[in-house]
């Protein structure tokens, strides 16, 4: 599953190492840092990994190499940071990480990716290439206007895909309606322009546990299981489990090798 953003500042990393924990805590997890060259997804686990995509792009490694363990059931590929070629890898550069992530998948039951932001070529293709793409917005109209540019950018590479929806930050006491608000605008716009639209899987409140977490290099539901944001991520995170039981697991590694083939 890929979890993306049409812009930064929309607290997907933060989702990202939420539903990675929880994933984790229902088979091994292998989370991928896709925001290469300023990858931050170790941060959020408390990792600090001598070895990234940077070193495997650069023949230092493989990527099973690269790994480190988060948990007795999570593992983390890191993005890398300070590179900032990574951002624009060529086509054999992205077919030998691809291969590189095939040879190790199926000692996964779950691959989460931590996508950069943006519609970038490299970060469509990771989302292209994955069972399942959440995308994530909060209510800034900036925020939601760069969603759907992703959904569309989705939708011409891909569009059979049935991206799922989280708004992030929403306002405490405003809680669902106003993330159902934010959702119900995106999908109209999808629906009336690419002639279908995302599913909404709920709303993540604007919560300072989550500014906490940050600071301790924790995901929220590990540091603050009580929180009002960890309690819509656990939800979110059963919402993601349905959807991924009902479709057919392809393989990130080798879907992705295909596509730059």
């Amino acid at each position: 599953m890929c979890v993306a953003s049409g812009k930064g500042g929309t607290g997907k990393s933060v989702i990202t190492a939420s539903l990675a924990s929880l994933l984790s805590a229902r088979g091994r997890t292998l989370l991928v840092d896709a925001d290469m060259g300023v990858g931050n997804a170790h941060i959020l686990q408390d990792q600090s990994p001598p070895r990234s995509f940077v070193d495997v792009v650069a023949g230092r490694c493989t990527v099973a190499e690269a790994r480190v363990a988060c948990s007795s059931a999570l593992d983390l590929v890191g993005g890398g940071s300070g590179v900032s070629r990574m951002s624009a890898l060529d086509k054999g550069e992205l077919v030998h990480l691809a291969r590189g992530l095939a040879e190790i998948e199926d000692e996964y039951q779950f691959a989460l990716v931590d996508s950069a932001a943006g519609i970038s070529e490299q970060t469509a293709s990771f989302a292209a290439a994955s069972d399942l793409c959440l995308v994530v917005t909060t209510p800034d109209i900036t925020a939601m206007t760069d969603a759907y540019a992703f959904l569309k950018v989705l939708h011409a590479s891909r569009p059979r895909a049935r991206p799922l929806l989280v708004v992030n930050r929403v306002a405490q006491g405003e809680g669902d309606d106003d993330g159902a608000a934010t959702a119900e605008r995106i999908v109209a716009v999808c629906q009336k322009f690419l002639g279908q639209a995302p599913r909404f899987l709920g709303a993540v409140p604007d919560d300072r546990a989550v500014v906490r977490s940050v600071a301790m290099r924790r995901p929220v539901v590990v540091s603050a299981p009580d929180s009002a944001a960890a309690k819509a991520l656990r939800a979110i995170a059963r919402e993601v489990l349905v959807e991924l039981g009902t479709r057919p697991r392809t393989g990130l590694g080798r879907t992705l090798g295909r596509l730059f083939a």
